[in-house]
């Protein structure tokens, strides 16, 4: 609908812009349609300049329509065009026609046809077309001396004497081919008449909407998101403008629009369609929009956010100091993403420079360069997998298998852990610190420097059994420093859930029975993703379980107020201690890790005591057995679901 009015653009100048007769003329030509009738345009009067001034108030909804009804006619871009046109007949003097004409001629015929009215242009080109058609029953070739019937119509063009070949002549009339093609098919049949509406065109056309309509529809959006959205500091996760108005996810357009019609009921004004509703709000006011379901969100954005929406009948302020509130939370976090993407960008320059293509294993700091690594638990899968899921296994509780990756970020590529529900000890940080160190010794490229992101869960990865593992690396020689950074809570998503996207889809494409086909379909999922078995189900492990918080706690003293802190530093000049900051751009301070009269030399440089599997107890096998068996691949039955045996601890 909104591309109707801007038909009238040639009638009045609500655009605002001064523009010569000729511009306004072909912005007109260009937005209207091929046998739009000049003569059933309404007259317009001024009042139009105020209500597309209204529209535009405190939303740049008028620079919108503005930019949606201007085309683009200036010279320059016109001169382009002109210049680089060129077609590919010969009837030209020795080549292509379009040689004939300068780039300055052709934008003088060009605009000579802009600046006629469309019903002119029709009635000009229909003379054209009349002069040189051939509709006759004979062909009219002049090299034979005796003519056949003729089969189809054949139209020849010609420029002032000159003949010329199709695309020149549409070029040289600013007409497209679907006009030339409509004027040609009503010349067959219609003969030399003008082409009129059968409507009778926007004049007789009862349900065409009016500007007093479009203005109706804005300004109740606007308001309605006035009352209802939020208009957050900073760029709202998933949309790319920064001044977005965001609904709650439950005020649909759908209920918008209800709105809309119920503050109509009871007058006389006119209600646009459901439809129409929708285009005019998607084409201005883009920037108003519902937001859509997440999961996982920073819970003091949305605290601060729920404060700042219910902060309308507060004092200037109040607002000020919870808005500011919310501007410093965000600027920590983009230092913080910010930090994050320099050393992935310096990790994939030092692969590139060291032509490193794959993961390692390397031994320890046998190369000279950083490197940078991120790693996280993802959410577990169940085995049997079906993608035809059976009914019934929809309500049981198949077999788990945990998921812990690290990416190499320089590469990428990622390690997938895959931990078979019989090899989970826990998901504390002895289970987080076995699998980095197994990772360290089979996958590391050698690198001298490491640095670490993870997210910010205490029980895996922010405790001191993960700083007291790094201060070990340093000083034992294994790296020669080590920063480990932690994203700030709410804000987490980096490489890891990448690679967990891609292994997810291609698990649930699959009908996945056993650990080992678990194994395929990661390193068949993508070229980022790697698996590595962290044991079988009959029971053997592959990759060993220490027990690092044993290991290490003679040595090491906890750090207070641990959770406050998001970057860690170790270094090989100051082993045994960290440097702590708040943010990325804090004030750094120096804590010692070391216990009272430790020092490096009294380090262990052994791998900790093992820690058997715990396996799967006596009344998990009998549920498995019983309840899982029958939706498990025949061939896979005696592995993932055997019949009852007691363990060890059992017997």
């Amino acid at each position: 609908m909104v591309h109707l009015i801007a038909k009238y653009d040639r009638c009045n100048d609500y655009i605002g812009t001064p523009a010569t007769d000729k511009t306004r003329h072909s912005a007109a030509i260009l937005e209207s349609d091929d046998d739009w009738n000049e003569a059933s345009d309404p007259e317009f009067d001024d009042e139009n300049d105020d209500v597309v001034h209204e529209l535009g108030t405190d939303s740049g909804v008028e620079e919108k329509v503005n930019a949606m009804f201007t085309p683009d006619v200036s010279p320059d871009s016109d001169y382009e065009k002109a210049k680089n046109f060129r077609c590919s007949c010969r009837y030209g003097e020795g080549g292509p026609c379009s040689d004939l004409f300068s780039p300055e001629e052709m934008i003088r015929r060009r605009l000579e046809m802009l600046s006629l009215s469309p019903r002119d242009q029709m009635l000009i080109l229909l003379g054209k077309i009349s002069c040189t058609i051939h509709l006759g029953d004979k062909t009219s070739c002049s090299k034979r001396k005796s003519q056949t019937d003729r089969e189809r119509s054949r139209t020849t063009y010609w420029l002032e004497g000159q003949q010329i070949c199709i695309d020149t002549f549409r070029f040289l009339h600013s007409i497209s081919k679907e006009r030339l093609t409509s004027l040609l098919k009503w010349y067959k049949t219609e003969g030399l008449v003008p082409k009129e509406k059968q409507t009778g065109g926007r004049k007789n056309n009862t349900r065409s909407l009016q500007l007093d309509d479009i203005k109706e529809v804005v300004t109740f959006i606007q308001q309605y998101a006035s009352q209802n959205a939020l208009v957050l500091p900073g760029r709202v996760p998933g949309f790319k403008r920064d001044d977005v108005q965001l609904l709650p996810s439950a005020h649909t357009a759908t209920k918008v629009y209800q709105s809309y019609k119920d503050s109509l009921l009871g007058t006389e004004r006119r209600t646009v369609g459901p439809s129409s509703f929708r285009s005019l709000w998607r084409q201005l006011l883009p920037f108003i929009v519902t937001s859509k379901p997440m999961t996982d969100l920073c819970w003091l954005c949305q605290k601060n956010n729920t404060l700042i929406y219910r902060s309308a009948n507060l004092s200037e302020e109040e607002k000020s100091k919870r808005l500011l509130e919310q501007e410093e939370h965000l600027r920590v976090v983009h230092l913080g993403r910010s930090l994050y993407n320099n050393m992935v960008t310096d990790a994939k320059r030092a692969c590139k420079k060291n032509n490193i293509k794959d993961l390692g294993p390397a031994p320890p700091c046998s190369r000279p360069m950083s490197q940078h690594y991120s790693f996280d638990f993802a959410q577990q899968v169940h085995l049997p997998s079906n993608p035809l899921q059976p009914g019934p296994l929809y309500f049981l509780v198949p077999r788990k298998v945990v998921l812990f990756g690290v990416c190499c970020e320089g590469l990428p590529k990622q390690v997938n852990f895959l931990v078979d529900e019989a090899h989970t000890i826990s998901k504390g940080s002895n289970a987080v610190l076995s699998y980095l160190h197994y990772f360290f010794e089979h996958y590391g490229l050698g690198e001298t420097d490491v640095n670490l992101h993870c997210d910010n869960c205490s029980g895996q990865n922010k405790n001191r059994f993960v700083l007291w593992y790094c201060a070990w690396r340093v000083a034992v020689g294994l790296h020669k420093s080590i920063t480990l950074n932690f994203l700030v809570t709410g804000h987490t998503k980096f490489a890891p859930d990448w690679c967990f996207g891609l292994l997810k889809q291609a698990f649930r494409r699959h009908a996945v029975s056993s650990i080992t086909e678990l194994e395929s379909v990661v390193n068949e999922s993508a070229v980022c993703n790697q698996a590595q078995v962290v044991g079988k189900e009959d029971g053997t492990a592959i990759v060993p379980f220490g027990d690092w918080q044993k290991h290490l706690k003679p040595f090491f003293k906890p750090l207070p107020g641990i959770k406050k802190f998001h970057c860690f530093r170790f270094h090989t000049d100051s082993p045994g201690k960290v440097h702590v900051k708040e943010a990325p751009d804090s004030p750094e301070r120096e804590v010692d890790l070391f216990s009272i009269g430790v020092c490096e030399t009294q380090l262990p440089r052994t791998p900790p005591k093992r820690i058997n599997p715990p396996g799967l107890d006596l009344q998990r096998q009998m549920y498995l057995f019983t309840k899982i068996r029958d939706f498990v691949a025949d061939e896979w039955k005696d592995v993932v679901c055997p019949p009852p045996a007691p363990t060890r601890a059992e017997t």
